[in-house]
C-alpha cells in the first residue's frame, strides 16, 4: 500500500526471535506438528462462494468453478481488510494451518476468504482440471469476482471496495501462486495491497530436488498419495486403462508434474513448467511489480530449501518493497513457539503495519 503522497512506506517490525518449543524440536517435528492437531471448530457464519473459471485444454466440459469460504469478524465492526488465503501442494481449506491463521486474522478484525485451488478439497467436483504453481488467471478471476460480484452484497456489511484493502497470504506453494498472479497481473494497480508468503518455493527446480532426497521419502510418498487421490476424485472423461496405468506409475512429485500438471497447463515439459512457474528471477528483475511483500522461511525447512529466498534477499539489497525473514529454525510451515504459531503472529503484525 502507498501513502497519500503515493510514496512507498518503509516497514519496520520489532519481532522477537523465533524459538522452538518442546517437544517440537527440529525441522521435521516442526513440520509435522499440525498433523497431530484436531481441526478447529467451523464457524457457522461462513459463506460458500462459487467462482466461475475457464476450462483448461478442454471445450467439452463446461462445469468449472472455484469454491471458497468467506468469513467476517464476529463483532459488529467494519473489517479492516480482506485477506485472501491459499493453501499448499496437496492441501485444501481444511488444512489446520490455513484454518488457524484464518482464525487469528478474524479475531484481529479482518474478513478472510479461504480458497480451494482448482480441483482441491471440497471444490474437487466443480472442475476436471487441477491447479498449478502458475494458475494466475484463477487467482485474478477470483479477486475480480469478489470485487465486482459479491463483496458489496455481503449480508453483514455493505463493503466498500474503494476503502477495503485486499491482502494475500499464501502457505508454501500457495505463496508461489500469489506471487505469480501478482507478477502476471496486467494492470496499472496491484492485484493485492500486500502479500505474505510462508515457506514458499521461489525456485521449483531446487524444491523438486530437495523433496526427492532419500531423507524425504515418507514426505514425498504422503504428498503423492494426496495428489493421486485428488486426481482420481475428478470426473475425468479419459478415465481409461491408459490413465490408470499412468497414475499408478507415478512415484515422485516431479513425475506427477511431468505426466499431468505440465501438459494440462500447456507447458512443453516439466523443466519448462518449473522454469516458467518459478517466480525467483521475475522478482529479481521486476520486484517493483509486486505490492509490499513479506517472505518468511526457515533454514531447516525439509521440503523447500531456503537458499533461493536468501539469494533473493542478497540480490535485492537495500529496498523497502520486499521484507524477508529467514530463521534458523521453524521447519516447513511450522514456527510453533510457546505463544502459538510465530509466523501467524508475524503475518498479522505485518499486515497491520500496512494499514
Amino acid at each position: 500500500m502507498r501513502n497519500k503522497n503515493n510514496k512507498d512506506i518503509n516497514i519496520n517490525l520489532k519481532i522477537l526471535e523465533f524459538k522452538e518449543i518442546f517437544p517440537w524440536i527440529g525441522g521435521d517435528l516442526q513440520t509435522i506438528r499440525d498433523t497431530f492437531c484436531f481441526d478447529l471448530k467451523p464457524d457457522k457464519s461462513v459463506e460458500r462462494i462459487y467462482i466461475p473459471i475457464d476450462g483448461i485444454n478442454t471445450v467439452s466440459f463446461k462445469k468449472n468453478y472455484l469454491l471458497g469460504y468467506l468469513e467476517v469478524p464476529k463483532k459488529d465492526i467494519y473489517p479492516k481488510g480482506l485477506v485472501f488465503l491459499t493453501h499448499g501442494l496437496g492441501g485444501s481449506t481444511k488444512r489446520f494451518g490455513l484454518r488457524r491463521i484464518a482464525k487469528e486474522l478474524l479475531h484481529d478484525g479482518y474478513a478472510v476468504f479461504k480458497l480451494n485451488l482448482r480441483g482441491a478439497g471440497s471444490g474437487r467436483y466443480l472442475t476436471n482440471s487441477n491447479y498449478s504453481a502458475r494458475c494466475s488467471e484463477d487467482i485474478i478471476t477470483a479477486i475480480n469476482f469478489l470485487k465486482n460480484n459479491y463483496l458489496h452484497r455481503n449480508k453483514r456489511f455493505n463493503l466498500d471496495m474503494n476503502k477495503l484493502p485486499i491482502f494475500g497470504v499464501g502457505l508454501s506453494l500457495g505463496g508461489t501462486i500469489l506471487l505469480n498472479a501478482s507478477l502476471d497481473y496486467k494492470n496499472v494497480n496491484s492485484l493485492f495491497d500486500g502479500i505474505a508468503c510462508v515457506s514458499t518455493p521461489l525456485d521449483l527446480h531446487s524444491s523438486s530436488q530437495c523433496i526427492e532426497k532419500s531423507r524425504n521419502y515418507l514426505y514425498q510418498k504422503w504428498l503423492i498419495k494426496r495428489l493421486k487421490k485428488q486426481l482420481l476424485m475428478s470426473e475425468f472423461l479419459n478415465k481409461k486403462e491408459l490413465f490408470f496405468k499412468k497414475i499408478k506409475s507415478v512415484k515422485t512429485i516431479r513425475e506427477f508434474d511431468e505426466t499431468f500438471t505440465a501438459p494440462s497447463w500447456g507447458y512443453q515439459s516439466v523443466n519448462d513448467y518449473y522454469s516458467k512457474a518459478s517466480p525467483l528471477n521475475k522478482i529479481k528483475n521486476g520486484f517493483y511489480k509486486l505490492p509490499f511483500t513479506l517472505l518468511i522461511h526457515s533454514k531447516d525447512d525439509p521440503w523447500v530449501p531456503f537458499q533461493p529466498t536468501m539469494n533473493l534477499k542478497n540480490n535485492l539489497g537495500n529496498q523497502n518493497k520486499i521484507s524477508i525473514l529467514i530463521t534458523e529454525k521453524g521447519g516447513h510451515n511450522g514456527f510453533h513457539s510457546a505463544k502459538g504459531c510465530w509466523s501467524d503472529y508475524v503475518v498479522k503484525k505485518w499486515l497491520n503495519s500496512l494499514l
